[in-house]
This record gives C-alpha cells, sequence and structure tokens, in this order.
C-alpha cells in the first residue's frame, strides 16, 4: 500500500480502545502512514483515540474488513488558519 500524497488525510474513529490498537497494528504491518491521535471536541465528546492516515477510504474499509476491525466513522480534514474542518465520509450507523 504505502502514502499516496493524492487522498486527503482521513481521520478514522473506532467502536472501542481494542479496534483502534489492533488497527495500529494493522497498518505499521501495511507500511501505511499513520498517526494516533485523540477524537478531536468538535466531533465527539467522548473520550477516545482516532487515527489519521493518508489513503483511500475503500482501501482502508477493506483492509479493516479483513482483519476484523470495526469502524465507527471516518471524517476527511482539512486545516486551514489553525483550524480544521470535518466531513463525514463513512458511518457504520
Amino acid at each position: 500500500m504505502g502514502v499516496n500524497k493524492e487522498h486527503k488525510e482521513k481521520l478514522i474513529l473506532f467502536e472501542s480502545t481494542h479496534h483502534s490498537i489492533k488497527a495500529e497494528r494493522v497498518l505499521f504491518d501495511n507500511d501505511l502512514d499513520y498517526r494516533m491521535a485523540a477524537v478531536p471536541p468538535e466531533i465527539s465528546t467522548d473520550c477516545g483515540s482516532a487515527i489519521t492516515v493518508p489513503a483511500a477510504l475503500d482501501e482502508l474499509k477493506d483492509l479493516f474488513e479483513k482483519n476484523n476491525i470495526l469502524v465507527k466513522a471516518v471524517y476527511e480534514f482539512k486545516k486551514e488558519n489553525r483550524k480544521k474542518e470535518y466531513k463525514k465520509i463513512y458511518s457504520r450507523d
């Protein structure tokens, strides 16, 4: 897989901490560039961890499905003047 600069960075929220930790290992094993992050308060007041990764949504969904990782939601985001704007592009609901 690898990093593709053409893909916007995604913020991925998981159903549980267990799934976010498992996702981190899977992303590492597949040579994807990622960062662990806190769930932004603009999205949820719940404490939790998320992962940011620049990859195609379909690739991520396939990878997580093959590894039984439950994704709660995926957001694209852009930074503008020290502020981030989030757009939900996938929801498990």
